[in-house]
């Protein structure tokens, strides 16, 4: 029996670097002549030998902190910029030769960029990119009808942009970059500034788009809920070095949770490990000054032990435990065992939460997991 041949990856990107070189101005006069007369020159790499794979037809969410080379690694995918080493190839087409085949398949959509000519309506916008791309009347005609449809813009096509509200402007750059039916799409934060309902309808749009057409989108967001709700895999970006690429679930472990314990007693973390069974690299202590809630009866109780000449109270930790669902009882019950609560709660583990820890730590393990360490 004959096996069926693997698709080639639509875009392919070995060992891609990326570095920028900027001048150092000093203080005052002397720097400027510094500047110009014996300039010093720091190197930023934005992008460290990066490499993956992406399949035809996939929703990839990139995501990362800020200046973590999510932009730059799209910006070198859509042909803006060359990398300064390695390889990257979409469609089959080396991005930086921009030749007009590779333009026509492809489309970059900034959210915090506008592409649009603001002083024209909508429709006039979509008629200067009909021509520009050379898309038949016919089909033009058709993919305006399905596309306004789809984002529920149709009675706004004749309004100027300037005059749209931010959702609306944003649904229209959709359109105007969708027109050309691109087999791959970059969306760079294409939900931000939105509010709560025009980004649940553009991401339904995006959605259905890529069901349908089988367009391959990669897309950054700080959202995650644009990344939970749309997107199969997730590559995550930490100071232009690649930590992660796949499932969002291997992030997300199912039925782990964060346990908040407060106690009366002062306990250290080894101590609280032996009582729990927990490792100590699960548990976590946040002082009373770095934590925002604090009991108001505390509050009075250290006030009046500091006016009768008391040293006051010592200061209450708060403890967390990285465990599951199960073992919460039994956690519990260990701690009664040896103290007295103050105040407890379970705090559910998301991708949001996952992901921040990421961004402090960097730490994911060999199962492509996210560590529970803090």
């Amino acid at each position: 029996m004959s096996k069926t041949p693997a698709m080639a990856p639509v875009i392919s990107v070995n060992k891609v670097r990326r570095s920028f070189r900027s001048a150092q101005k000093g203080e005052g006069l002397k720097g400027t002549f510094e500047l110009l007369l014996k300039p010093k020159f720091t190197d930023h790499h934005a992008l460290k030998e990066t490499t993956f794979t992406i399949e035809p037809g996939s929703f990839v969410g990139l995501i990362g902190a800020n200046g973590a080379g999510k932009t730059t690694l799209l910006k070198i995918l859509a042909g803006l910029i060359p990398p300064s080493s390695g390889e990257a190839k979409v469609l089959g087409f080396t991005p930086f030769d921009r030749t007009m085949e590779f333009r026509h398949a492809i489309s970059l959509v900034m959210g915090q960029k506008a592409q649009l000519w603001w002083d024209l309506p909508a429709t006039d916008a979509f008629d200067l990119l009909k021509a520009i791309y050379e898309i038949p009347e016919d089909k033009y005609r058709e993919r305006l009808e399905t596309l306004s449809e789809l984002l529920d813009v149709k009675r706004l096509l004749q309004t100027q942009i300037r005059r749209l509200s931010l959702g609306e402007r944003m649904k229209m750059e959709l359109i105007g970059a969708l027109l050309h039916w691109p087999k791959v799409i970059f969306l760079d934060e294409p939900t931000i500034g939105l509010d709560v309902l025009a980004a649940e309808k553009l991401r339904d749009f995006l959605k259905t788009f890529n069901q349908k057409e089988k367009a391959t989108i990669i897309l950054t967001s700080h959202n995650m809920d644009d990344i939970e709700r749309l997107c199969s895999r997730v590559m995550i970006l930490k100071s232009g070095e690649m930590i992660f690429d796949g499932s969002p679930n291997r992030l997300v472990r199912e039925g782990e949770c964060r346990l908040r314990i407060r106690l009366k007693e002062t306990f250290d973390i080894p101590t609280l490990s032996q009582i729990t069974g927990i490792a100590e690299a699960n548990i976590t202590a946040v002082s009373e000054n770095d934590d925002a809630e604090e009991d108001e009866d505390e509050k009075e109780e250290s006030a009046d032990s500091t006016a009768g000449g008391a040293e006051g109270p010592a200061t209450i930790p708060t403890f967390y435990f990285e465990t599951t669902k199960e073992a919460v009882l039994k956690i519990l019950q260990a701690l009664m065992g040896k103290g007295t609560v103050l105040d407890m709660g379970i705090e559910e583990q998301s991708l949001e939460s996952v992901i921040q820890r990421i961004y402090a730590d960097g730490v994911v393990s060999d199962k492509g997991e996210a560590d529970v360490r803090v």
